[in-house]
Order: C-alpha cells, then structure tokens, then sequence
C-alpha cells in the first residue's frame, strides 16, 4: 500500500520529482556546467563535435534530469559554434536527441520515468534490464541518421583542457549508487533521493543557499502543474477513456507506441505518463517498454518533450534558426523512434 496516495494523487510522486532536481542543482552547484564543458573538449578531439555532443549526453543523461542537462549545455553548444562559425541547429539537435534517448535508460532520467518508477514499483535494475537494448539500439541508428551532419560540421577544432574537478562525475555516481543500496533494504524511492540529494552537500561543501540559487523552481511547479491537471482530469473521465488507454498502458503492441508517440507529441510524454499511470496504473512488467516509448516519442515534436521547449527557447535567444532544428529533430527522432516498432 502506498501512504503517499491520496484519491487521485500519488504525493510520493511530487517529493521524487522534487528530490531529483534537488540532486541536479547539487550538480549545477559544483559547477557542473564547467565539468561537461571540459569533458567536451577532451572528447572532441578524437570524434569531433557532433559526437562528442552525443556520447557526452548519451553518458551523463541516465543520471541526471534531461531538462537540467539540456539547460546547462545548450549555452555551451551555441557559445562553441559561434566561436567557430557553424551552424548551431545539428549541435543542439544532437543534444536534445541523444538526451532524450539516454534519459530513457534510468528511473531518474527524466520526470516521465520517475512518474513510471514510483507508481509501478519496479526495481531498479529490473528497469535498466528492460530499457538498454532499446536504447542503445535507438543511439545507434540516431548516430547513422547524424552521420551527414557530421561530415559537414568538420573534424577538430577544440584545444584539449584539463579537468579541472571530477565532484560532479564522483556525484552522480553516488546517487546511482544510494539508490541501487536503498533497493536492498526496500526503501521508498524518495528516500534513496533524499539520501543522494543530502549527500551532495558533503561532496559539494557548499551551503544550503548556495544550491537553492541553482534550484530550478520554475519547471518543478510547471511539471507539478501538468500532472496535477492530467490527475484531476483523468479522475472525472476515467471510465470514458480507459478502453483507449489501457492497452497502452499495458504495453500491447503496435497499438501502445502508436498511441504514445501520437499523443507524446501533441501533449508532450510528461502528461501522456500522467495519463497512463492515472487511468490504467502501469504494472512493473509494463514499465520499461512505456519508459523507452515515452523518452524516444520525445523526438517526435517540439513539443513532445519539456527538454525540447528549453532547449529550442534558448536557441531562439541565440539566433540559431528555429524552422531548421525542428525539422532536423523530427527526421533524427522519427529514425531514433525505430527500435520501438520491434
């Protein structure tokens, strides 16, 4: 029996959500920013920029929120091609792309899998065992689909630098590993989170003010407010539409990734979570395939991710032309989508 669930919210929901991007302003607060930036620039030399931007995102993504790290690269992103007078739209294509993708992997990749988590149960490992091979299938084919932007964008341009601190890689790693212990001892997901999210003031050694400054308020009570409608509203008109729902939710193919990549993309995958979870529940078993179907329907629009609308907000300031990255998204993230027609 879940003590956080009252009528139609899950409250364990909320605290989770609200732990996670606790952990990712610990990050943020170790200047996170300057680790990934450095990383870039260790990588970009042996595989060039564009997929150095996938595999640093492909690497990192599963540990931390894909909105946070989208919010934290993308400046970089358009900085570098700037600097270096490119075409800024492949980059952040690749980025929201791969972030997308990777975040599918892990319960704390991202909100939707942290919703799926904590309502259906799962372990874990049991949801990494179910989630990797689509991943890395759909990094796979995501990466051939870059392969001519690649090829445009050149080879090396960037001087190798030192890192400067590995606290931040030492970070994620910690949490990761909190979590995998809490599962031993079958403690809640918000406590594992909790734990993680306290820890990072030991590894951090900054103060509680100090990371709350890196605490993005803002999309919390955004996501907060998407699945509180879609809670409500499902309450009211579950019987309606439970028979189009819970095959989906269920996991029955080929109507579920239809219908999750359809609705994903008009909604985003944030609220079509929502909708399962509230209207069918989503059982263990069912968990990890709607994990990869939501992460990966995220490619499918502008819309269809909370990750895109940020990463496209900030390219917008910048100048990068808005038209042209969508419309690369949408090719990369239609083949990305493959995977889970199998």
């Amino acid at each position: 029996m879940n003590v956080l669930a009252f009528g139609p919210f899950d409250v364990s929901i909320y605290v989770s959500l609200a732990l996670l991007f606790g952990i990712a302003a610990q990050f943020r607060a170790m200047d996170g920013y300057s680790f990934l930036r450095n990383v870039l620039s260790h990588v970009e030399p042996r595989i060039g920029i564009l997929y150095a931007v996938s595999l640093v995102t492909l690497v990192v993504s599963p540990f931390i929120l894909n909105d946070v790290l989208v919010l934290i690269l993308t400046p970089a992103l358009i900085r570098y091609a700037k600097q270096y007078g490119l075409d800024p739209a492949p980059l952040v294509v690749a980025e929201v792309t791969f972030t997308n993708i990777a975040s599918s992997l892990t319960p704390i990749g991202n909100p939707q899998n942290i919703i799926l988590w904590a309502s259906s149960g799962i372990s874990f490992h049991r949801f990494v065992g179910g989630t990797w091979e689509f991943v890395l299938a759909s990094a796979a084919v995501a990466a051939a689909a870059l392969a001519p932007l690649a090829w445009r964008l050149g080879g090396p341009r960037d001087a190798t630098a030192r890192l400067k601190s590995a606290a931040p890689a030492a970070y994620l790693l910690f949490v990761t590993a909190v979590v995998l212990a809490a599962e031993v001892f079958h403690a809640p997901d918000y406590a594992s989170l909790g734990v993680g999210f306290l820890g990072g003031f030991a590894i951090n050694r900054r103060t509680l003010g100090s990371v709350k400054k890196e605490f993005d308020v803002r999309s919390v009570l955004l996501l907060y407010g998407f699945i509180t409608v879609i809670a409500v509203a499902v309450h009211f008109v579950a019987p309606e539409i439970a028979a189009y729902v819970a095959p989906a939710a269920a996991g029955k193919e080929p109507y579920s990734w239809a219908f999750v990549g359809v609705m994903s993309s008009l909604i985003g995958n944030v609220p079509v979570t929502q909708l399962l979870v509230s209207t069918s529940g989503v059982t263990a078993a069912a968990a990890p395939k709607i994990a990869v179907e939501t992460g990966l329907a995220g490619n499918l629009g502008p819309a269809a991710s909370f990750a895109n609308l940020l990463a496209l907000q900030m390219a917008a300031r910048e100048g990068v032309p808005l038209k042209k990255a969508i419309a690369l998204q949408m090719v990369v993230g239609l083949v990305a989508y493959l995977p889970v027609l199998l």
